[in-house]
């Protein structure tokens, strides 16, 4: 579906959880557990996505529309799927970078939506035992989601130092790391040749220590319910027919009509105004012309960056912000938000509008 068929003052602005694990392969909570925790938490969209198998659960739950998925999951070049009827198979010979090509091959043949996971999942040096899981083949680019920020990659990225760990653990919000910088490049240098649709991932398994009868979660699924979120601009009303809902959200998603939110950030608006003609969503691809401009609201008093085929072109702090834009090329915005002790941090990430040459 083109983006132009869903007009932005129709646009049904929408919570989701992408990324998520359950007991059907390393998780800690059944489908309908987590469903529970999403209504509580203002989430209506989880995405689930289990390693190796299709996560179990899909459809409408206490309010909230769970999307079954799968997170193919060899030692490295990991892809999530989701919309599919049945299961990826693991590719015969796989091994530890498995068979990216041959799995995408596999899942556009289902029509399902497809994205790199954690493509810059760094070890931590902290630890001994801990691992990389990184994208290592990259001509399979061609997938059309990029999980740009991934929960426990930001976690465990440059975490060098005791007091970096404590204080994501116990102020994520205030000091998890934002998008890895080599990622935020290779996104918008890919944008100049073809969209690449971006979401936040919460690789959600709801990690713990501590003995069986205490045990201990440091990141629950509540906990990352309130941390790295994807707001979705639908093009209607969910209806309650899980099948057309779940389509819906998979086109949001596969368009880019979407952003990525680190703490609160419902009430975000982003879109480009022409001159003539109506306002268009983040994700869309059009020609340039005269008279555009872009316009924003945040959801609170933050900072936001301009930038231009991934270059500053201006920064401003307020609320409401609008600009002229004069050029072709991939223009997006930052939003970050004032945290104290730490100072400005990342916030909010938007999908780009994508401005072509005039024929």
């Amino acid at each position: 579906m083109d983006s132009s068929s869903a007009p932005a003052g129709q646009a049904c602005a929408v919570t989701a959880l992408v990324h998520v694990h359950t007991t059907a392969s390393d998780g800690r909570a059944t489908p309908a557990q987590i469903a529970r925790l999403a209504a509580r938490a203002g989430v209506r969209v989880v995405v689930l996505t289990d390693h190796d198998c299709l996560s179990p659960g899909g459809g409408w739950q206490d309010g909230v529309l769970l999307v079954a998925g799968q997170e193919l999951s060899p030692r490295h070049n990991h892809l999530l799927a989701a919309g599919l009827s049945r299961p990826l198979p693991r590719q015969r010979g796989d091994g530890v970078n498995g068979d990216p090509a041959k799995s995408l091959a596999q899942a556009a043949q289902r029509g399902a939506w497809t994205a790199l996971a954690h493509p810059l999942d760094p070890a931590m040096p902290l630890l001994a035992n801990s691992r990389a899981f990184v994208t290592l083949d990259f001509r399979h680019l061609e997938t059309p989601g990029l999980e740009l920020w991934n929960a426990m990659s930001a976690f465990k990225q440059d975490l060098d130092r005791p007091w970096k760990a404590l204080a994501r653990l116990f102020m994520p919000r205030t000091y998890l790391a934002g998008p890895h910088p080599l990622l935020l490049a290779l996104w918008d240098t890919l944008g100049r040749r073809r969209p690449w649709a971006a979401f936040a991932g919460a690789d959600a398994h709801a990690f713990g220590t501590g003995r069986r009868w205490l045990p201990v979660r440091i990141f629950s699924y509540r906990r990352h319910m309130r941390l790295l979120t994807t707001g979705l601009w639908l093009e209607r009303q969910f209806s309650g027919q899980a099948g057309p809902d779940q389509e819906m959200v998979l086109q949001a998603l596969g368009q880019g009509r979407c952003y990525l939110a680190l703490g609160r950030a419902r009430g975000f608006e982003c879109r480009l105004q022409p001159a003539q003609g109506p306002e268009e969503l983040p994700g869309s691809e059009r020609p340039h012309e005269p008279g555009l401009s872009l316009w924003a609201r945040l959801p609170g008093w933050g900072q936001v960056s301009l930038l231009h085929n991934g270059r500053l072109v201006e920064r401003r702090q307020g609320r409401e912000f609008s600009w002229p834009v004069t050029a072709p090329g991939v223009w997006r915005l930052v939003a970050r938000r004032w945290r104290p002790p730490a100072g400005w941090r990342p916030w909010i990430y938007c999908n780009p509008f994508y401005l072509r040459e005039a024929a």
